[in-house]
């Protein structure tokens, strides 16, 4: 966000939008995906760790912090080193949840 600003010469309340109908279409896409991959009723008990750490996801909540992260980035260039060390927690942090999601049950 904070790239894609500095090129266009806007601030991100201009991109609010067009952040939002991206998010939206992910979201369709997640819940799309989703009912693909539901297991049946009979699958459920074996699959049910798996469908517990799924549903601690959310897209939503995802896309809330993004939005902030990317606002704290805006203001935060005028201090590169606390951006780069804001922009490195907020990495490690995403890579973390990254890896649990990818993590495989047993």
């Amino acid at each position: 966000m904070v790239d894609t600003c500095g090129a266009l010469g806007c601030v991100p309340e201009e991109l609010e939008d067009e952040f939002h109908r991206v998010g939206d279409l992910l979201a369709e896409l997640e819940e799309q995906i989703r009912e693909e991959l539901m297991p049946g009723p009979d699958l459920l008990e074996i699959a049910d760790p798996l469908t517990h750490l799924a549903g601690t996801w959310s897209l939503e909540r995802a896309r809330e912090a993004s939005w902030a992260a990317a606002r704290v980035l805006w203001r935060l260039r005028a201090v590169p080193l606390l951006a780069e060390e804001f922009r490195a927690r907020l990495d490690a942090g995403v890579g973390m949840v990254g890896r649990l999601l990818l993590t495989p049950y047993r």
